[in-house]
């Protein structure tokens, strides 16, 4: 079948992937005008590391989805759902290859391993400064709002009025930011409750009523939870040129909980000044949080419904279609 949008020919593609999804989730991207079919290598580690390397899990993982996709005598066009899983099908010999994502810094070693390998195939990146970095590459890429779906649960309101916060992720985390917070939140001269699942080992830190508590590494599905039951989500990250923090924010969005984040590069155009703020760094942490706090309590549900329009997986499905759709037609026009 062929897709006919703006004059350019966009044909039905294979979403290839790692992990084992929700079967929701693959249904709204197989219903999509680009996607035909979705393959997955479910049994794909869930924290993207073996033997303790992140490099060799999601190496491996990749390696074993282009497998897969050729046992199953899948043709493409292919949509990876990781620069790492294009790799690996062009290694197989799969060369109309398109990706979503880049993950890596401008002159890093991983950025310009992929440049190399992906060559012309296209890449729909979910920030500005990897979509810039790859293009004055000599790549061909553009940028688009992250989106996602992960079913977590609405916004808990506790009920009292100590202050929850919770900080999440692991990538491009700033500690020094991290422990800033945590020596304002022992000071606090009110009642605050911060939890950090940043992988980490497991600890607990009380005080009369405040308390500190490090989760370590949690499910999915706990990871959730715990965002639901916060009143405001802290993003301490690390200003690189990359993409981090979207997933959290999307999920926070969802659930109907206010962010704030340090200022970063890779949250450009995620940064709504309302629901999504930037951290003022002349100001103390704490009484931020707080007061993002009290827009989650007051307006939770119209931010689960700015998730739902903005931020949802079947707005970000529409994103990547149109963006796909311009890199075509951008090739159109240069030949």
């Amino acid at each position: 079948m062929v897709q006919r949008v703006n004059d350019v020919v966009l044909r039905p593609m294979i979403f290839v992937s790692l992990g084992r999804g929700v079967p929701e989730n693959d249904e709204l991207w197989r219903s999509s005008r680009f996607i035909r079919e979705v393959v997955r290598f479910q049994s794909a580690a869930p924290s993207g590391r073996r033997a303790g390397s992140r490099a060799l899990g999601l190496g491996l993982d990749s390696a074993l989805v282009a497998l897969k996709v050729v046992a199953g005598r899948h043709r493409g066009p292919f949509l990876a759902v990781n620069p790492w899983v294009a790799v690996a099908l062009r290694m197989v010999g799969k060369s109309d290859v398109r990706v979503t994502g880049v993950y890596a810094q401008k002159g890093s070693r991983s950025f310009r391993a992929l440049r190399r390998l992906l060559g012309n195939s296209h890449v729909v990146t979910t920030v500005k400064v990897e979509a810039e970095a790859w293009n004055s590459a000599g790549g061909n890429a553009l940028e688009v709002l992250y989106g996602n779906t992960f079913r977590y649960p609405k916004y808990a309101p506790s009920g009292s009025d100590a202050l929850r916060i919770f900080v999440g992720g692991s990538s491009d985390r700033d500690h020094r930011a991290i422990a800033r917070l945590e020596a304002e939140v022992r000071s606090s001269p009110f009642p605050v409750s911060l939890v950090i699942a940043s992988g980490e080992a497991p600890s607990t830190w009380t005080s009369g009523s405040v308390s500190i508590e490090r989760s370590g590494r949690v499910s999915a599905a706990r990871f959730g939870e715990m965002v639901a039951d916060s009143d405001v989500v802290y993003l301490p990250l690390i200003n690189s040129g990359r993409a981090a923090g979207h997933m959290v924010t999307v999920g926070a969005l969802e659930s109907g909980v206010c962010v704030v984040t340090s200022s970063s590069g890779g949250m450009d155009g995620y940064i709504d000044g309302e629901f999504v703020t930037a951290l003022e760094e002349e100001e103390a942490v704490l009484p931020q949080l707080k007061r993002a706090a009290e827009v989650t309590r007051l307006r939770h549900e119209e931010i689960a419904e700015v998730w739902k329009t903005r931020f949802s997986l079947s707005a970000y499905i529409e994103r990547v279609g149109e963006a796909l759709t311009e890199l075509e037609l951008r090739d159109r026009t240069r030949s």
